[in-house]
């Protein structure tokens, strides 16, 4: 005869259970009659994977979640090269992050922010659909990433920034959800389109001869909403001669309106911008920039 025991330790409130459940998972005791001394033998469950908060991190960082912080001196043969913590996760930017996640994916999951064991199940298996869709399209091998660990680390953040470059893509290493879309076809294209010709520094004279065509300003909202977070934050920078990790980001629309092509801060931040544009990016903006 066999029984299943299901036994999960309870203390304090939610919140002080939901951290308690990061790092005491809930056992399945197989127990079974010994068939020698009438003894109770109980079997250990394996732990899940992804359990720790900085493990965690990673994973949302890596799959477009929660903004990264570049770590200056990585240890890239555990993790892809992000600052993290292994604190609880109860501040409010990682809390909106898993809020993010669980929205995707809300047939399986209750949003509520919380870190839960059946959240943490389907970003286990979100990570090994990634890598499993890296490997099917070559850019990464078995042995470079094995099944049995799906984490966020470097040959993933590797994986993903090879996929990016063969389709013209910013080479952040950040899988979001639109990209591993891409993943799922069977087929992708070899090579990156030709950049379509958009130069940036003369559509910002045209804009400032005309600052209030509504299409010029859907254009440029449409890009500001499509870029990457770290690629505005760059353009920021450059923009205003600062480094700031988190600045507060520059309107595309008041760049274009006070360009200064004799301003080299201007000059830098366009140029950066300009670099960003993927053809799938430059067709959609000229489209709207074009529109009567």
């Amino acid at each position: 005869m066999q029984l299943v025991v299901t036994h999960r330790l309870t203390f304090g409130t939610p919140c002080q259970q939901e951290m308690l459940d990061l790092f005491i998972p809930t056992y399945l005791i197989f127990v079974k009659q010994d068939t020698l001394n009438g003894s109770l033998v109980a079997k250990e469950p394996k732990r899940m994977a992804v359990s720790s908060p900085e493990v965690i991190r990673h994973i949302l960082i890596g799959l477009g979640y929660l903004a990264p912080e570049i770590d200056p001196k990585p240890d890239l043969t555990k993790f892809a090269p992000w600052k993290r913590n292994n604190n609880f996760l109860t501040d409010d930017p990682t809390e909106e992050a898993i809020k993010k996640f669980q929205k995707q994916y809300s047939q399986k999951l209750t949003v509520n922010g919380n870190a839960d064991a059946e959240t943490r199940t389907v970003m286990e298996d979100t990570v090994k659909g990634l890598q499993n869709r890296l490997k099917f399209h070559g850019f990464a091998t078995n042995a470079e990433i094995p099944k049995d660990l799906p984490f966020y680390g470097p040959a993933t953040y590797t994986a993903v920034k090879k996929f990016q470059k063969s389709q013209g893509l910013t080479e952040n290493g950040i899988a979001t959800f639109e990209q591993r879309q891409i993943l799922q076809q069977s087929s992708l294209t070899d090579k990156p389109q030709p950049q379509s010709q958009v130069k940036l520094r003369d559509l910002c004279f045209q804009f400032q001869k005309n600052p209030q065509n509504p299409s010029y300003i859907a254009a440029l909202n449409n890009l500001q909403q499509n870029l990457p977070k770290d690629v505005l934050h760059k353009v920021t920078n450059k923009w205003r001669g600062t480094n700031d990790q988190n600045p507060e980001i520059v309107k595309l629309t008041n760049l274009f309106t006070y360009y200064d092509d004799n301003n080299a801060n201007h000059r830098d931040a366009l140029n950066h911008l300009q670099s960003q544009l993927t053809p799938a990016i430059s067709q959609t903006f000229l489209n709207l920039w074009n529109k009567k």
